[in-house]
């Protein structure tokens, strides 16, 4: 656990180094370890709940989650390589207390019939990188205060490098105080390793069992 504590810390100070750089590469097309069958195309972005809402009243499922399990802490689209049924994007919902990820999908088997055929196609542990890219979302450092002795500066005295973005020790800081956290949530993500094989084999059973009826 010491090792997997430093891992985290090495690529988090990574993450953090590259803090506010523009992207010029190419589009980001990956495949995880944990869903190796789909095939992430560009960065996730996170979505409003009135947005989740809106998904939810086109994928009947995600609605009945969220009415199940209320809402979660973060919520973000991540778009993916299309294949038959799925839609080219999933909506994925982080629980961080529970430690819960769920990835759900449009399916367009039998448009008629299921219009808003939306199904849970993943659920897991929160992977320990993706938890310390969130708390750093919900939670960004805050920008640095005036000594209390002096007047604050206006706006057009204050230098811009002090009000555009958070100081990179304050970034570091707060990645290593998630540090401890998040290998605590990867160990629960090994335990939950069964349930998101047994999540996947149900949405196979609920297609399979779909195109039966047909």
């Amino acid at each position: 656990m010491r090792f997997f504590r430093s891992s985290v810390l090495l690529g988090a100070c990574i993450l953090v180094q590259g803090y506010g750089a523009v992207a010029t590469a190419e589009v980001r097309r990956e495949t995880t370890a944990r869903r190796p069958y789909i095939v992430e195309i560009g960065e996730p972005y996170r979505i409003s709940r009135a947005t989740l809402d809106r998904e939810a009243a086109r994928l009947e499922e995600l609605r009945t989650y969220l009415d199940q399990y209320g809402y979660p802490d973060y919520a973000e689209v991540q778009e993916i390589r299309p294949e038959w049924p799925w839609d080219s994007y999933e909506i994925r919902l982080y629980y961080l207390r529970r430690n819960v990820e769920a990835d759900f999908g449009r399916a367009f088997t039998l448009p008629e019939a299921y219009p808003n055929l939306g199904l849970l196609k993943f659920q897991g542990g929160i992977p320990a990188s993706k938890r310390l890219e969130i708390e750093l979302a919900l939670k960004p450092p805050s920008e640095p205060m005036p000594p209390a002795s002096e007047p604050a500066k206006g706006p057009e005295t204050t230098p811009p490098s002090q009000t555009e973005k958070p100081s990179l020790e304050e970034l570091v800081a707060r990645v290593e105080a998630a540090a401890d956290r998040a290998a605590a949530a990867a160990e629960d993500a090994v335990r939950q390793s069964e349930a998101a094989e047994r999540a996947a084999n149900r949405t196979i059973e609920v297609l399979d069992r779909l195109m039966q009826e047909e």
